[in-house]
């Protein structure tokens, strides 16, 4: 295969966003599968067209990319590994982290448990990235459909963010163990995440943190934990919780006292993903909708949840919070995001995990229950939103084994490829 079949519905290029969007794509289960028969980085251009394309080494899954000051890109795989890749698709660098039997060739070994999800460049060269770690318990629930119910000894999967230097020192890196509340129990908590992935066998899947961004205005973290349905803001140096956006569903102090609080109508999300700032402050989200519910409130019927893109503005001296726009799109129940695009203002979304059944387009849980697609959309930041650009991949129809997904976006400018867009 040379090039993802992705079908384009809609493109206004003039009223689109200068540059190209670059997307991680691939086939099989994002985060789980290690590899599949095709995973690549892509960049469109203003008119939809494939303007640049970068094979993984060994078609080894990919999850987060995320540009650098250097006009490089950085590239996490599911091995645990991040690469440095030039625009001429040559790798220059390489770190890895022991958990899952890494490939990268030449890899500065980083000493924490696994790479996912979400890496970064800090302003001061130093990387960030989400890490894990495990911890047992002696007296917890043995469901997350039954907190009340049977007790026993169960060891936890969390998360850690890591920071690290270029030579693979480990600077600091704080453990969410020790940040939010373990005792705390959504859903999510059972799925079998870290056993598929062999980094974890039997660990419960506690957080499932997947995206990380740094704040440079107060030196912090932000960080979207999907199974406790909940952003957090925490101090780079200590580690130190600031915040916690989402459902006050099941939080108990010291806890409660870090909520932001609604200003207006509550308008929660479900099992987030992909955090960012935009220009005027807001903090961009995408909300999966995928559980729609928080334990011990029964989930919804799935055909019932909505995914979005939305923005919230966040008044930290007040503590408060409030919607400032959102997206609608098709129900994408895992990975997928939003970003800014800094010229027009435009929000591209990622709705990059659409599992359908075969053949009648029945919503359902992930492959192999059924079959992948995504679909990326360019709008406006208005309201409502009007739609420059939308693409799908989607082979649905055919006798392929293995569908689609997108993990999320990165942009990069119009120069980038030596050419114009």
């Amino acid at each position: 295969m040379e090039n993802p079949p992705f079908q384009i519905h809609t493109c206004i290029p003039e009223r689109r966003e200068p540059g190209f969007i670059v997307l991680p794509v691939g086939k099989a289960v994002r985060a789980i599968s290690r590899d599949s028969e095709f995973e690549a980085l892509v960049a469109l251009d203003r008119y939809g067209k494939i303007a640049w394309q970068w094979r993984s080494p060994g078609n080894r899954s990919l999850m987060d990319v995320k540009r650098t000051p250097r006009d490089t890109l950085l590239v996490l795989t599911t091995d645990g590994c991040i690469l440095e890749v030039a625009q001429s698709g040559e790798t220059i660098r390489a770190w890895s982290s022991p958990g899952r039997s890494p490939q990268a060739e030449n890899a500065v070994p980083v000493d924490t448990l696994y790479f996912h999800h979400s890496v970064q460049e800090l302003p001061d060269g130093n990387f960030a990235a989400l890490s894990l770690t495990t911890r047992t318990f002696d007296d917890y629930p043995l469901s997350e459909n039954d907190i009340a119910g049977p007790r026993g000894r169960r060891e936890l999967a969390g998360d850690t963010v890591v920071e690290f230097t270029a030579d693979g020192t480990v600077v600091r890196e704080h453990d969410f163990f020790d940040i939010i509340d373990p005792h705390r129990i959504g859903y999510g908590l059972d799925a079998p995440f870290w056993t598929i992935a062999e980094v974890a066998p039997g660990a419960a899947d506690w957080t499932h943190a997947n995206g990380l961004i740094h704040d440079p205005s107060d030196d912090s973290f932000i960080v979207t934990v999907r199974h406790q349905d909940c952003a957090i803001k925490i101090d780079r140096q200590s580690g130190a919780l600031r915040w916690i956006l989402g459902t006050p569903d099941g939080w108990r102090e010291p806890w409660a006292s870090k909520l932001l609080k609604p200003a207006g109508r509550p308008d929660w999300f479900w099992h987030l993903h992909d955090p960012s700032l935009m220009q005027d402050g807001c903090l961009l989200l995408f909300d999966n909708g995928e559980s729609g519910a928080f334990p011990p409130a029964p989930k919804p019927d799935i055909d019932s949840l909505v995914s979005r893109a939305i923005a919230y503005r966040i008044d930290e001296r007040a503590m408060t919070c409030a919607p400032a726009w959102s997206f609608e799109g098709p129900y994408s129940m895992y990975v997928s995001g939003a970003c800014e695009l800094p010229q027009t203002g435009n929000i591209f979304v990622t709705f990059g995990g659409i599992t359908l059944t075969r053949p009648d387009g029945r919503r359902t849980d992930l492959p192999p229950k059924g079959y992948g697609s995504a679909e990326v959309f360019e709008v406006t930041r208005t309201d409502p939103p009007e739609v420059v650009f939308h693409a799908e991949l989607n082979d649905r129809d055919s006798d392929a084994a293995q569908g689609w997904a997108i993990f999320r976006a990165e942009r990069v400018p119009p120069d980038w490829f030596g050419g114009s867009a």
